[in-house]
């Protein structure tokens, strides 16, 4: 009887200690309610500041990724540097993000002390998330790097077909097949990803086209063939009018392929950052606060 006793007691002094009291807050000790909501408005905070570290973190990293997609379409720079430094940003947010995670834990544990029917903030998502968040950017690195390197090398044969109508035009036919074998050497590295980058074909056949009559006006013309010039000239005319169809195809097939790589880091920053947004509101509006 004495050891039921004494249990009975120690069950008693546990479930004191952890906060078992009536659901009425009206029946609370009002000097344990007071520290209790302290706590948790300390909590609140903290997992707050840990909150706001990782979007921060996170939303520099995506705007690393956004410079990365763009520079598959424009411009010199090499899309692997951005696109790493986003896959960094968001494995650096990992530890921000665990520190929330814990203080998001306490603080549910104090507001059911204080409510047992309270329904805390939560944090689905786990460190490990913003881990392979990273990973993803990472991975997509390669592609847009050779999408870039492609598209450079479009622009490289249309900057020569160029170099070559400028020769034409300083009636230089020599210098115009020195530019037109430049183009040839540049769009064969186009080429090579026909097979795999939808429209593309089309922006390979057009360019072609237009090498072909260009090397046929060069040769023309150094041979003062008059029938055969024209003959090549209005080859490049037809070549011509489909130029501007051609670029678009081009532009479709790198955005296309450059989309399908970046999509799912895209997709997942998103949500992640949809994720944080959504539990920094939640803690703004505890009652807590007020």
């Amino acid at each position: 009887m004495f050891r039921i006793a004494k249990s009975l007691a120690v069950l008693v002094v546990v479930a004191f200690a952890f906060g078992v009291r009536p659901a009425d807050a009206s029946g609370a000790d009002p000097i344990r309610v007071a520290l209790l909501t302290a706590e948790a408005a300390a909590q609140a905070a903290s997992a707050d500041a840990a909150l706001a570290t990782a979007e921060s973190q996170m939303r520099d990293a995506t705007e690393q990724a956004r410079r990365g997609q763009a520079a598959v379409l424009e411009g010199e720079d090499d899309p692997t540097v951005p696109l790493e430094a986003a896959g960094v940003g968001f494995e650096d947010a990992a530890t921000p993000f665990g520190q929330a995670r814990a203080e998001l834990a306490h603080l549910g544990w104090t507001l059911r002390a204080l409510d047992p029917q309270a329904i805390p903030p939560t944090l689905e998502m786990e460190p490990s998330d913003m881990a392979a968040i990273g990973g993803q950017w990472r991975a997509a690195a390669p592609t847009c790097a050779i999408l870039a390197s492609l598209r450079l090398q479009a622009e490289a044969t249309l900057e020569a077909l160029d170099d070559a109508l400028a020769a034409l035009d300083a009636d230089d036919p020599a210098a115009a097949l020195e530019a037109i074998d430049a183009a040839a050497r540049h769009i064969d590295q186009v080429r090579a990803y026909t097979d795999s980058l939808a429209t593309l074909g089309f922006w390979v056949d057009t360019v072609d086209g237009l090498i072909d009559a260009g090397r046929d006006i060069a040769l023309a013309a150094q041979a003062g063939d008059a029938a055969a010039l024209a003959e090549a000239q209005a080859r490049y005319q037809v070549a011509a009018a489909d130029a501007g169809r051609a670029d678009q195809a081009l532009a479709i097939a790198l955005g296309e392929a450059a989309a399908e790589a970046t999509g799912p880091a895209s997709s997942s920053s998103a949500d992640a950052l949809r994720a944080v947004a959504a539990v920094r509101d939640q803690l703004a509006g505890l009652s807590i606060h007020r």
